[in-house]
């Protein structure tokens, strides 16, 4: 409802002027408990006829985490009539948030994304999906960012919000419009083949939390 967006609103303001310089950083998600990953679905393109495989784990070994594994295969379903009709693409698999349910992200007094993550090697993408700025539409607009998760251990990979682009299905969109940081729907994971059979086999990414962090802003720019 309008009225409890503004309520939202209003907060927000009265929130910002008591405290005009947030911390230099406020934690998203942890996935340390099954609570914390009631939070995020699992997806891949076996919904729609593909062959990769995805899941999401809590992990036994210390620090707490979450563990996102599987399989990205290129190959399709075959039916009777063929390769599955309803795939456009194949040979990717991801991890979102749930739904907020008339509730946003906001980032604002934040530039950046910190992911504490044990990586395998493997190029991820990072994907924020956001209302759009057009008053009365219901739509949403994606963002992704490419996420590097190298192998070695534990470490952050901070990506700033400027690094996202919009996208469609997948594809950039030409058209430069600026990221709505205040209405943040949800924020996803995933990896992908990208159409390179070279990249289809096994991935496994250790999450341990997920962090908003103030970057390259400072008092006086705020």
């Amino acid at each position: 409802m309008a009225w409890k967006n503004l309520l939202r609103q209003t907060q927000r303001y009265l929130d910002r002027v008591q405290n005009p310089y947030p911390k230099a950083e406020r934690l998203l998600y942890s996935f340390g408990t099954p609570e914390d990953l009631n939070l995020w679905t699992v997806f891949s393109d076996k919904e729609y006829g593909g062959k990769s495989k995805a899941e999401l784990t809590l992990a036994a070994a210390e620090p707490s985490h979450a563990v996102f594994r599987g399989l990205i295969s290129s190959d399709i379903e075959e039916s009777e009539d063929g390769p599955s009709k309803r795939m456009q693409r194949s040979g990717f698999a991801g991890i979102n948030t749930e739904d907020m349910q008339g509730h946003y992200l906001d980032m604002d007094g934040y530039d950046a994304l910190s992911f504490r993550l044990n990586g395998d090697g493997r190029k991820y993408i990072a994907s924020l999906r956001v209302d759009n700025w057009i008053v009365g539409e219901t739509s949403h607009d994606v963002w992704q960012a490419f996420l590097f998760a190298r192998k070695g251990g534990w470490h952050d990979v901070t990506v700033s919000l400027d690094r996202f682009l919009q996208t469609h299905k997948g594809r950039l969109i030409e058209t430069r419009q600026e990221l709505n940081i205040h209405r943040i729907l949800s924020l996803g994971i995933s990896t992908a083949s990208l159409g390179d059979a070279k990249q289809d086999g096994p991935f496994c990414l250790g999450i341990e939390s997920i962090k908003a962090k103030r970057q390259g802003i400072s008092p006086v720019e705020e």
